[in-house]
């Protein structure tokens, strides 16, 4: 008992330590917007509803009584998903313990995984869904073995939080009623009314949470521009990859297409990672043990549900979406590799492959830090650099309505209209009332197409909230930045070369042309009252600079 003990707290100190690597890390877009969400002025929820149309909010509650008492900067924000992150481990160990004999080695590879140490520190609910789950199954498995009430009440309780935390937590809990009722129904019949009546109850406490998911889907389905691509088959080889190799994706946030450069260390570190656990889970899929068997189907029925619902174009099939599944699903994997490994051959596999992941996070660590840093963080630094101040205005087309890096009093000012939102709301500031109507209908094309060939502003209120945000807001002598991050400097084109470009817009060009008209109107605006000094690549942006002349 003791030398247990002792391995796991030597585990739990593994997994911090690896995790601290990634502490003192710069925020990348989606983390600032976790900042914004729960610093909003007008609270959480009118975020949620008004800008932020596709979260639910026990995260953002969290991280702002997290920041009320430990501040905003970058590491205490992602303390809070760190202590998430690294409880997994042991509770890891928890859970498997009480279905497994080898529950060290899940716990293990809980510590080391590239994909959950990495993602244990970010500012999003990712490590706080991933420990929520270990939880249900933790008192599912409790439930299954002690068939007592009050394991059934801790499973409802957690189950209810998982979709309050994260909008697709819903796919867990639809997959764990499905296969758990059909085992009940098969197997153990006296306890299957009592988990349906139970279930019912999770029911009516999620009913708020089906009334905000109603409610975004109706505005998404009237928004200008949708983001949901179309599923690959190599996006799901790149959710296996990211999961189960030694090595994760330097853009792991994303899908990839699966470009991989085949050679002897990806074989190693990756391919072979990769058949080897599968091998595992397949192994208890067929599992002679009936619960175990459910189990896999469980994870195996989200991992169908995640990948339907891409298809529909309702999410993106990407690794942070579905995490949640990993812990479990190893905790199987090894389950399934100790039935058909001896144990020799077993623990020299996963020693060898958790050596070769933790390396890997050292390394990593640094290079994400130099990532994230391009990705938010450069531009507040190039302003510093040219002296730019509370006196002037940035302009960011991208990452506007997260402006942690200029939260600075002595920092200029942001202008507050990133384009990404404004121009996928049609009742937003880019749009007049007369034209609203029509942008959130079919019509919004030919609108777009007359708005392009006008020599007129897109709409007055964009006008007028430019007056009065940005020309009226710099004194004379003073400047604007626009700062357009990696492609989007594309955007930037004259009116005539716009309009040679677009003879039609349709779903396939509709945001292109968009921004590109966005971009047009802007640096009209500025040229009533500003002159251009100078444009300039530094890092991962585009900088224009222009010099208000006149009042």
């Amino acid at each position: 008992m003791k030398k247990s003990i002792f391995i796991i707290l030597l585990l739990f100190a593994v997994a911090i330590c690896l995790r601290f690597l990634y502490t003192d890390n710069a925020l990348w877009y989606d983390e600032a917007c976790s900042w914004a969400t729960s610093t909003d002025g007008a609270g959480i929820m009118h975020n949620l509803l008004h800008v932020d149309l596709q979260h639910t909010p026990l995260y953002f509650v969290l991280l702002k009584l997290w920041m009320n008492l430990f501040g905003q900067s970058e590491a205490a924000m992602r303390v809070l998903s760190l202590i998430f992150g690294a409880l997994t481990v042991p509770l890891s160990y928890i859970v498997g313990k009480k279905i497994s004999k080898n529950a060290f080695f899940s716990a293990m590879i809980c510590a080391v995984s590239p994909l959950l140490v990495l993602f244990s520190t970010e500012v999003r609910m990712y490590s706080l869904v991933v420990f929520l789950v270990l939880f249900s199954l933790n008192y599912l498995i409790d439930f299954e073995q002690k068939g007592d009430k009050k394991s059934l009440i801790k499973l409802v309780a957690v189950n209810i939080l998982i979709p309050y935390s994260f909008v697709g937590g819903i796919l867990y809990n639809l997959s764990l009623l499905i296969c758990y009722l059909s085992y009940l129904y098969k197997n153990r019949r006296e306890k299957f009314r009592q988990y349906l009546s139970f279930e019912f109850i999770e029911f009516i406490c999620l009913i708020p949470y089906f009334i905000l998911i109603l409610y975004y889907a109706k505005m998404r389905s009237i928004f200008v521009i949708s983001h949901e691509g179309i599923l690959k088959f190599a996006h799901v080889i790149d959710a296996v990859r990211n999961f189960f190799g030694a090595t994760i994706e330097q853009n792991v946030y994303w899908v990839n297409d699966g470009n991989y450069h085949l050679n002897f260390w990806f074989t190693l570190f990756v391919i072979i990672p990769c058949i080897y656990f599968i091998i595992g889970f397949i192994k208890s899929l067929k599992s002679n043990d009936k619960f175990i068997k459910t189990l896999s189907a469980i994870i195996l029925t989200n991992f169908i549900f995640a990948v339907i619902f891409a298809i529909f174009k309702v999410n993106i099939f990407t690794s942070r979406y579905i995490l949640y599944l990993f812990p479990p699903l190893i905790m199987l994997c090894v389950m399934g590799l100790s039935e058909k490994y001896n144990s020799k051959i077993l623990k020299t596999g996963l020693v060898l492959y958790m050596i070769a992941c933790a390396v890997f996070n050292v390394q990593n660590a640094s290079v994400m830090r130099k990532n994230k840093e391009l990705a938010m963080k450069s531009a507040a630094i190039e302003c510093d650099q040219i002296g730019l101040n509370s006196y002037d205005v940035v302009i960011l087309p991208f990452g506007a309505d997260a402006p942690y890096y200029f939260r600075s009093l002595t920092r200029p000012r942001v202008f507050n209209s990133d384009f990404h939102k404004v121009a996928r709301n049609p009742y937003g500031i880019y749009y007049d009332k007369k034209d609203q109507k029509t942008m959130a209908g079919k019509g919004k094309y030919k609108l777009i197409l007359d708005k392009i060939n006008r020599d007129e502003v897109f709409s007055q209120s964009y006008l007028d909230y430019f007056k009065e945000n940005v020309s009226d807001a710099v004194p004379k002598g003073r400047y604007v930045m626009i700062a357009m991050y990696g492609n989007d400097n594309n955007a930037i084109v004259d009116i005539e070369t716009l309009r040679k470009q677009v003879k039609k817009v349709n779903e396939n060009n509709i945001l292109d042309s968009l921004f590109k008209k966005y971009m047009c109107d802007t640096i009209a605006m500025l040229n009533m009252n500003f002159t251009f000094v100078k444009s300039y690549r530094k890092d991962n942006f585009t900088y224009y600079i222009f010099q208000k002349v006149t009042d």
